[in-house]
């Protein structure tokens, strides 16, 4: 899924991050830095080897500001069909491999961040792809 990102273009490396963002507040309602670096970590390992931190940088920051609108329930949604389309089983399969690890980030798994895991795979038809 390696891409540049133009500033202001919304990219599926924005989608990724809403995703992880939501996922992180939503299922505990508290974003540990733990987690925030693991997201930066895992959206890096996502743009692929051209990555740099800037970008990495300005993806953030224009997730949360969406994430923080009005917008953002409907957002999300439109978020996951988009991944839904633009990746393949394996990547969907890692991406959900990515939650595992955000929720593990801060040494706390909730019963919230197990729960958007397995409905996010049952949503993909991934289910058997769960431990």
């Amino acid at each position: 899924m390696a891409s540049r990102e133009e500033p202001g273009t919304w990219s599926p490396l924005h989608d990724l991050g809403l995703l992880y963002l939501t996922f992180m507040f939503d299922t505990d309602a508290n974003i540990a830095p733990e987690e925030l670096q693991v997201m930066g970590e895992r959206l890096q390992a996502w743009h692929g080897d051209d990555a740099d931190e800037e970008t990495i940088e300005q993806v953030i920051q224009e997730v949360m500001l969406v994430f923080m609108s009005r917008s953002s329930d409907q957002m999300i949604e439109t978020c996951i069909a988009a991944l839904t389309e633009a990746l393949t089983q394996d990547e969907r399969v890692a991406v959900l491999n990515d939650l595992a690890d955000l929720a593990n980030a801060d040494g706390l798994l909730y019963p919230g961040e197990v729960g958007f895991i397995q409905q996010l795979a049952r949503n993909w038809g991934l289910e058997q792809h769960l431990q």
